[in-house]
């Protein structure tokens, strides 16, 4: 009966270590542009929203490094265009990086959140911009994507702290005049 529990434990743990390979090497595949390879590994019943340590998915890496027939799969398996890895960085902000305009339209036209914000509370179109490539800007004002000023942590925690908007904050500054 003492073997059956560790044998149970020992599964667990091999069933885990599985799932994590498994997401790591569609991951590689999908990052690499190997379509077949991304292809079955999906085929064998690898999870396609299936995430590294990172919380990185296939999506993910195929968006960052522009492989447009491995985004188009994945939309196809059903990839979750609104997760986001640890950072808080999504596929469509990972299309950003080399300016793929095709695949920054089907995560468009796929749900992905045009206003979606990382965890250093910086936007999508915030990202755009500081990339340069204008056709995206462009295509991200026309799906309506909207550049959020960026407020530095501590001034935001501040601001939170007080509940306050900073206008009002500015407002109630006393001037020193009378």
């Amino acid at each position: 009966m003492k073997y059956k529990g560790c044998f149970l434990i020992l599964l667990v743990a091999l069933s885990q270590a599985a799932v994590a390979e498994d997401a790591s090497a569609l991951f590689a595949a999908a990052m690499t542009g190997k379509l077949e390879r991304t292809t079955a590994l999906l085929a064998q019943g690898i999870d396609v929203n299936s995430k590294t340590a990172g919380g990185r998915t296939a999506l993910m890496a195929a968006s960052f490094n522009g492989n447009t027939r491995i985004v188009r799969m994945l939309l196809g398996y059903g990839a979750d265009v609104s997760l986001a890895d640890d950072f808080g960085v999504t596929a469509l902000m990972d299309a950003l990086v080399f300016g793929k305009e095709d695949i920054v339209d089907l995560l468009i036209a796929a749900g992905a959140d045009v206003n979606a914000v990382d965890k250093q509370n910086v936007t999508v179109m915030a990202r755009a911009k500081k990339t340069g490539h204008e056709k995206i800007i462009k295509i991200l004002e026309n799906a309506g994507a909207k550049e959020e000023p960026e407020v530095p942590i501590e001034e935001a925690a501040a601001i939170e702290e007080a509940g306050e908007k900073p206008a009002e904050k500015a407002d109630t500054k006393p001037t020193g005049k009378k």
